[in-house]
């Protein structure tokens, strides 16, 4: 069964300890050091804030990711359907934008079933899908394309293992989700994960955390270019193992 859990705050606090004849002895900190030691902590911590890049890699690619909601056909033939998660991202072609995702976040659904949302929330209209299935790729265009930005495409054939990148989706439909990690192997081919069909096989393996909703979203360099589509996870649970 699957469980997520959201770890808010941990805290390992040593109280005490033995002396030589196994007698416990107090622990004191005096309340000036300790002053001294947040008032140290706040100064570190502006430093550390001021060189976080990954908190910049975030503000200037978090924008251009969208959150898609579809309503899919569980079978073909029936009228059973099922809501499902995934993510997107814009792309600018000859000055077009257009919403850039993977084929099984957006197939098969019923008419009207793909919904897609900004980060602010704001909903967008869907006007046309386009979609290759030997690649997962999906092309989708939207009315208000004067409320996208643009995401900066990189080069991924640049990137080398040990890389750090950062993922963005909606993790169980918790939209516009930060993970972080590595590079941890390129060109994988030959692979089933959930893509059956996907005859263009040239993956980035990541120990990122992707999760079921992260399909679809952009996986970004340190310098906030996409440099891939996050698109299958490897597990026998169908979640981020890591």
């Amino acid at each position: 069964m699957q469980r997520l859990h959201f770890v808010i705050c941990m805290a390992i606090c040593v109280l005490s300890g033995l002396s030589a004849h196994g007698q416990e002895q107090p622990i004191s900190v005096s309340l000036d050091a300790r002053q001294q030691l947040f008032e140290q902590l706040a100064a570190d911590a502006k430093q550390f804030d001021a060189r976080n890049i990954l908190k910049k890699v975030v503000r200037v690619a978090k924008p251009s990711v969208v959150h898609i909601q579809s309503r899919k056909i569980v079978q073909a033939g029936s009228r059973r359907t099922i809501e499902e998660a995934g993510s997107g991202f814009v792309v600018e072609i000859d000055d077009r934008k257009f919403i850039l995702t993977n084929r099984h976040v957006v197939f098969p659904t019923v008419a009207d079933g793909v919904k897609i949302s900004l980060e602010d929330g704001q909903k967008l209209t869907v006007l046309d899908i386009n979609s290759d299935p030997s690649s997962d790729i999906a092309v989708i265009t939207v009315r208000e394309t004067d409320l996208l930005v643009p995401s900066r495409i990189g080069d991924r054939g640049k990137m080398d293992i040990g890389d750090f990148v950062v993922a963005i989706g909606s993790p169980f439909g918790l939209t516009h989700s930060i993970t972080y990690g590595i590079i941890s192997a390129k060109g994988r081919k030959d692979l089933s994960l959930g893509t059956q069909g996907v005859v263009i096989q040239d993956f980035i393996q990541t120990d990122a955390a992707i999760n079921p909703g992260n399909s679809g979203g952009p996986l970004v360099n340190m310098r906030g270019e996409v440099i891939g589509i996050n698109t299958a996870i490897a597990s026998s649970s169908g979640g981020n193992e890591g």
